[in-house]
């Protein structure tokens, strides 16, 4: 049973000294976050374009068993139009050719599509899933509501994708949705974050779970249960999934991911726990 676990990011002030060494430099802060998390999410590449001797640095700063999950650039998958698509697909094979020197330590990468971009567009999704030119896995986040109607549109998603062998990006954002916002952090979330219905249908073997938790950590509870019973599910089928954890701030997203794997080894004590990060109680006197 296999399950990767990560952040949206591997530095945050609030974790130095407690998940980070204070003495480490900032470029080797993600040699500190390897040694409690396997995955991670790297967003940078979708803002901005990344060089060889980046991606080469963080490389070699992670064990053999770390893998990146880059996002492709929003250059590609925001400007996506019936007009220019010949442009995004040659600017998907430029970013292809740009980490494939790390393809052994490469994850799930994530094409993450804009809310603007409806069902109407699937053919523009297909054409670019199918210029994949990486052996390794690809996931698809959409954000439009039309890819949530739990009929044609999302039926179509849905086989294209598994026809494709591509994967699903299931957002999960119901926790900060659960109350109103009672905090600067809450509000910003509830204004960045996507609030879309999270629906968790396999379309391959690496499924992504992106979970948005409430800053009040109680009120995610429900929402962990239900997911460690759902991963618990697919990893006894061969599904390897990747759990990226946010919180509102993502200052308690590390505990969050951890009440998560403690409700997993409570449900399958075959599971072998990978999170190796301080006692919960200690976690939670930091912050």
């Amino acid at each position: 049973m296999q399950l990767y676990f990560g952040m949206a990011q591997w530095h945050h002030p609030a974790w130095v000294g407690w998940l980070l060494l204070p003495q480490s430099a900032n470029n080797r802060r993600l040699a500190d976050y390897a040694t409690f998390f396997n995955a991670v999410e790297v967003g940078s590449s979708f803002y901005a374009d990344l060089s060889n001797e980046q991606i080469e640095n963080w490389y070699n700063q992670v064990p053999a068993n770390f893998r990146f999950s880059f996002k492709v650039p929003q250059k590609i998958t925001h400007q996506l139009t019936s007009n220019n698509l010949k442009s995004c697909l040659d600017n998907l094979g430029h970013f292809c050719e740009l980490i494939r020197p790390i393809s052994d330590k490469l994850g799930v990468t994530m094409m993450q599509f804009p809310a603007t971009l409806s069902a109407d567009s699937l053919n523009l999704i297909d054409s670019l899933c199918s210029h994949w030119r990486l052996s390794t896995p690809l996931a698809v986040e959409v954000r439009h509501l039309s890819f949530f109607d739990k009929g044609k549109n999302e039926r179509a998603l849905l086989k294209t994708l598994a026809d494709q062998g591509k994967n699903r990006v299931i957002m999960d954002s119901r926790p900060v949705f659960s109350t109103v916002a009672d905090s600067e952090s809450l509000l910003d979330a509830q204004k960045k974050k996507p609030k879309v219905p999270c629906h968790p249908v396999l379309t391959d073997k690496h499924p992504i779970v992106r979970f948005i938790g409430h800053p009040n950590l109680s009120l995610n509870d429900h929402y962990l249960e239900q997911w460690a019973k759902k991963l618990i599910e697919w990893m006894q089928v061969g599904i390897t999934p990747y759990v990226f954890v946010h919180s509102a701030d993502n200052v308690a997203a590390p505990i969050l991911a951890a009440m998560l794997e403690e409700k997993i080894v409570s449900y399958c004590p075959s599971y072998q726990p990978s999170l190796m990060l301080p006692s919960l109680q200690q976690q939670e006197s930091l912050f």
